[in-house]
């Protein structure tokens, strides 16, 4: 008769086939991010994803995690390097210059509060996995940022307060914003902001509290708690990479993969929460959501809309109707 303790080993066999097979060489992926930042919270995501891997496959698959500028990739061609192979996985808010009606997500006050973005947000995700299946990847998460908030030197109570003020914008669809608002926007690099500001050449900027609040506090003093857009990110996969991973393994990576988005939206409002408590004890003034004026805006901006997806194609027309109807917009 077997041993006792033989059969409890053979019992957990059955249930843990994947673990309970002979051990195998270890698979390292590469995972590449646009973020430049290792301590940003995005990164601690990712690496907080690449734990949860390592230790459900017991070191089957190791993820390591690649900031930009760390590889000879460009951070715009995030995307471009997994379906090549030269990283197995990719972290990437610049999709959308790839997939070009995943744009919509990003229209002005289209999607004005978190629970807008998730309704727009799985109106979109069909999509994207269809377009990234087409290029060889595989949709493992999509999350957004925190909100792009209205940051300003000189006065941020409300929208109507973008008149006449230069703003740097992160995209052309915040620029036509600005616009509406009588402002003027202008697109330029970190670096080149930093020393507008710092001379008095740009009056403010959209961004959240964690980057542009912190980064650029000395001169930024006040902060209204409403924003055009969130950005977003994906978190892709070669899918010919995920198709080669021991039984198993690719169940784990997309569990992970999702558990990281859901972090990763949470967490980031979480850090925007703290930044702005300590940017107010440093003398930032913050200015509440005035809700009328946002619905204002929202009546305002469809025209915006209907002429920016005009140029975008019937695929980029139908999503926004169906965003537009989830939205009851």
């Amino acid at each position: 008769m077997p041993h006792p303790t033989r059969r409890r080993l053979a019992a957990g066999a059955l249930a843990l086939p994947f673990i309970a097979r002979p051990a195998h060489a270890a698979v390292t992926w590469t995972v590449f991010t646009q973020q430049l930042n290792p301590a940003s919270t995005v990164v601690r995501g990712l690496r907080r994803m690449s734990d949860q891997v390592r230790d459900r496959t017991r070191g089957a698959l190791l993820l390591n995690i690649r900031t930009a500028g760390l590889l000879p990739i460009d951070a715009n061609q995030v995307l471009d390097a997994v379906a090549t192979g030269r990283a197995e996985m990719g972290d990437d808010a610049g999709y959308a210059t790839t997939i070009g009606p995943a744009a919509v997500m990003r229209l002005p006050l289209l999607a004005t509060n978190p629970e807008e973005w998730d309704k727009a947000a799985a109106v979109v995700r069909p999509l994207l996995t269809q377009a990234l299946e087409a290029r060889g990847m595989v949709l493992l998460g999509h999350y957004r940022s925190a909100m792009q908030l209205f940051w300003s030197r000189q006065r941020a109570r409300g929208f109507a307060d973008i008149a006449r003020q230069k703003l740097r914008v992160l995209s052309l669809e915040q620029g036509e914003f600005v616009r509406q608002y009588g402002g003027v926007h202008l697109i330029t690099s970190t670096v080149e902001a930093g020393e507008a500001l710092a001379q008095g050449k740009l009056d403010g900027t959209f961004g959240t509290a964690a980057m542009a609040g912190r980064l650029w506090k000395s001169w930024l003093k006040h902060a209204y708690l409403a924003g055009p857009n969130y950005n977003d990110a994906v978190i892709v996969a070669q899918r010919a990479a995920l198709e080669a991973l021991p039984e198993g393994v690719p169940a784990i990576l997309r569990a992970a993969a999702e558990d990281a988005a859901t972090w990763l939206a949470r967490n980031q409002d979480a850090e925007e929460q703290q930044v702005m408590r300590q940017l107010s004890t440093e003398g930032l003034n913050v200015s509440l959501t005035n809700r009328a004026e946002l619905a204002e805006g929202i009546a305002r901006v469809p025209a915006f809309w209907d002429s920016w997806v005009r140029l975008r194609g019937p695929e980029t027309e139908a999503l926004l109707a169906s965003i537009r109807e989830t939205l009851d917009r």
